[in-house]
């Protein structure tokens, strides 16, 4: 079932952010790449059971990575909200 998708202020601001970052190189890079991680999102919002629990940051959180990003996010039976994105240190 798919649930409505919300994106916070702060995962707006983070998109910009990353943009930004990518468009320093290419501008076409970034428009692809934030299309990539907007379709990521729709996925999260269409399937259950997806992404790892986060309880040790914050009750209900949920990240799933996306290249070198982790995308965090919260679900509930009628919501997928966004919280935040992050560039993921490991990689």
């Amino acid at each position: 079932m798919a649930r409505d998708l919300y994106i916070s202020e702060e995962a707006e601001s983070d998109l910009d952010d990353i943009w930004d970052y990518i468009a320093k190189d290419s501008p076409l890079k970034a428009d692809r790449f934030l299309e990539q991680l907007y379709r990521k999102c729709i996925s999260i919002s269409e399937l259950d059971g997806i992404g790892r629990r986060r309880d040790e940051l914050a009750d209900g959180l949920l990240s799933i990575p996306h290249k070198k990003y982790i995308i965090f996010f919260v679900r509930d039976a009628s919501q997928v909200s966004i919280v935040q994105y992050f560039e993921d240190p490991g990689i």
